[in-house]
């Protein structure tokens, strides 16, 4: 049976209908399209900022100091600075001699048979290298050396120095035509007749002077 007029229109509404959807589609999707090239640029700037600013660290951000910093190398001294340092003064021969002398003299006891008699013999032979009132400062007697003496004997011992250095003690003045303060470093040996050597490191602050004659002589101890 063929259709009437009624029965056609429902359908054509149908088709109008349609028609208009798919137009406003394509128009959604064109405006789509021509938003998407100016996204995507702004994407990659963000995304390449985003990378510069993960791999350039902070202008704030202080280095870290190496081994060799400057503050190591100012903390250890220089071949200029240590070049620099004052050299203690020589000592002339002269008195240096003396020092030797009267120190040999001062320290060593023999108290084996046939030898010294006393304590005091050392100090009688330093005299000849040592003014007059310091050689009878030297003779006096005390409780200590008298132990000291008889243990020697005993012992039958035999006490000598050898001395390894001879200067002029920090803080003390260059020695004069007339004048000096010397030190003596020495070291004393103590050789029993049976048994083993001992040795102790010593020392003494000399002052010397000039004579008349000009001969130098130790006239005092003054650190001791």
């Amino acid at each position: 049976m063929p259709h009437t007029d009624r029965q056609r229109r429902p359908r054509t509404a149908g088709t109008v209908a349609l028609l208009a959807g798919s137009a406003l589609l394509a128009c959604f999707g064109l405006v789509l399209l021509a938003h998407a090239p100016s996204s995507a640029p702004q994407a990659t700037g963000t995304a390449t900022a985003a990378r510069r600013h993960e791999s350039t660290p902070p202008a704030s951000t202080p280095a870290r100091p190496s081994r060799t910093s400057s503050a190591d190398a100012s903390a250890s001294p220089t071949p200029s600075k240590r070049g620099d340092a004052p050299r203690p003064a020589a000592v002339p021969d002269d008195i240096a001699a003396a020092a030797r002398h009267f120190v040999l003299a001062w320290s060593g006891h023999d108290a084996r048979p046939g030898k010294d008699s006393s304590y005091d013999d050392a100090a009688h032979r330093a005299a000849a290298y040592s003014s007059k009132d310091l050689a009878e400062q030297l003779t006096t007697n005390s409780a200590g050396s008298a132990r000291q003496w008889q243990q020697w004997t005993r012992s039958k011992a035999l006490v000598a120095a050898d001395i390894s250095r001879i200067a002029v003690p920090d803080g003390a003045p260059e020695p004069t035509a007339d004048t000096a303060w010397i030190r003596v470093r020495y070291r004393l040996t103590t050789t029993p007749a049976t048994g083993r050597p001992s040795s102790t490191d010593e020392q003494v602050a000399l002052k010397l002077q000039r004579d008349q004659a000009g001969t130098w002589l130790v006239t005092a101890l003054p650190y001791v």
